[in-house]
């Protein structure tokens, strides 16, 4: 008799336990992470997600494997090293992101998903051209994550239906201009 196949997890890489050590096994190896529940092996099994994620040689992965969790891990990763610059808002970003989708399938955002953060955005305050900066910083994690196989293309088409925030027509404030410097 065989068994049945059970249906694919959301999770990238599923942590066993090997007597008191948890270990992951990727593309028939098993590598060991360290001693069961201690941070040292919560921090190697996050740290190998993300070079799953972000290396091709890796990339044995569907998108409908990859939950927004990793998506967003991978991406701040990349983007520390490259736009320092904007780090901070786009952590911003991916944090609320995260408060709001944590554990679905990347897949399944389609454009009511990226309305209903455009609207977690104007709710914790921010102004209406940072939400509509923040939504591009989303869109920009999107697009990455297509070039990499990790996101399907019609779930960033969809965060570009999402129109951005007009001037005086959301409940976003707007902030004062800025006067000009005297010297």
């Amino acid at each position: 008799m065989t068994k049945k196949k059970s249906a694919q997890s959301p999770r990238i890489l599923q942590v066993r336990k090997d007597r008191e050590y948890d270990c992951v096994y990727l593309n028939g190896k098993k590598i060991n992470l360290g001693r069961t529940g201690t941070p040292e092996a919560e921090t190697a099994f996050r740290q190998l997600q993300i070079q799953v994620l972000t290396d091709p040689t890796l990339a044995t992965l569907k998108p409908q494997q990859v939950v927004v969790d990793h998506l967003c891990l991978a991406y701040l990763k990349y983007a520390k090293e490259t736009d320092p610059s904007h780090y901070s808002s786009i952590k911003t970003a991916v944090e609320i992101l995260l408060k709001h989708f944590t554990g679905q399938s990347v897949e399944s955002l389609d454009s009511r998903s990226f309305l209903l953060l455009q609207e977690m955005f104007v709710q914790h305050g921010v102004s209406r051209r940072y939400c509509n900066a923040l939504m591009s910083y989303i869109r920009a994690m999107l697009k990455w994550g297509i070039v990499r196989k990790l996101v399907p293309k019609d779930v960033y088409f969809d965060a570009k239906l999402v129109e951005s925030l007009k001037k005086g027509k959301t409940k976003a404030h707007e902030n004062p201009k800025r006067q000009g410097c005297s010297r």
